[in-house]
């Protein structure tokens, strides 16, 4: 699914600029001179257009759109190339998920986490599972409320999965892992807790159905599973007006 909306983003831009060159030298037929600004602006017009086209996701046509003005204001930056060095392997550290897991970064707050403490299993011991833990933060925050409960994290990005490794290696009924959340056997959980995004639901619900233990609970953040009824739905009272879907397995 990546794979085809990158093509088509491709596409698009190289659809946008063959239309901007065509019209670049059909300008002067025309009678007009058409200036390097417009010529941006047109190229964008085309992007946003091919990109609609193309039944690309509405936010893409956001990205099509500011694609080529970006990268002509980064470059009259003048900036030294170290510096993309740099940035390229920052952003690898931290979201190289979003190309292999098909995950972005999103980050769960305190008020999700009072939420999914409610859910938790009332017997002495259980084991939650945080799939995407990030920097950790969930995890941290439950595992010190939560002392008959082991919690869990698996991590991708490497820098996510230090810095929650550093906060949770003197929390003695937690831990993260580093590894591909895919991999991740769900057999021995309790409580499953993904925020994740629309395009892994699909493979994710199909993984939990196979793997989790009857009785066990799955629960999204924000995200459905295309054409699953959750049994349950909280709608909690945060800014962004959080909902978490629960499946009992």
């Amino acid at each position: 699914m990546r794979a085809s909306v990158a093509c088509k983003a491709l596409l698009a831009q190289t659809g946008a600029f063959l239309l901007a060159f065509l019209a670049f030298k059909a300008g002067p037929l025309l009678g007009l001179a058409p200036g390097p600004l417009f010529l941006v602006a047109l190229q964008s017009a085309f992007a946003i257009f091919l990109s609609g086209l193309l039944r690309l996701p509405w936010w893409w046509l956001i990205i099509q759109g500011l694609f080529l003005p970006a990268v002509l204001f980064t470059l009259s930056l003048k900036m030294p190339p170290v510096f993309f060095l740099v940035a390229f392997i920052l952003l690898c550290l931290f979201y190289s998920s979003n190309i292999r897991e098909r995950v972005p970064l999103y980050l769960s707050n305190e008020t999700t986490g009072q939420a999914l403490e409610e859910l938790l299993p009332k017997q002495p011991s259980f084991n939650f599972l945080d799939l995407g833990s990030g920097p950790g933060g969930l995890v941290t925050y439950l595992a010190k409320r939560n002392s008959f409960g082991t919690f869990h994290g698996v991590e991708s990005a490497p820098a996510l999965f230090l810095i929650s490794w550093l906060r949770l290696r003197k929390t003695f009924n937690a831990n993260v892992r580093y590894g591909n959340l895919w991999r991740e056997n769900l057999e021995s959980y309790d409580v499953v807790y993904a925020f994740l995004s629309p395009a892994a639901m699909p493979e994710l619900w199909r993984k939990a159905k196979k793997e989790m233990r009857r009785g066990s609970l799955f629960v999204s953040n924000s995200f459905a599973v295309p054409g699953e009824k959750p049994a349950r739905t909280l709608r909690l009272k945060d800014a962004r007006r959080t909902r978490l879907m629960i499946w009992k397995m």
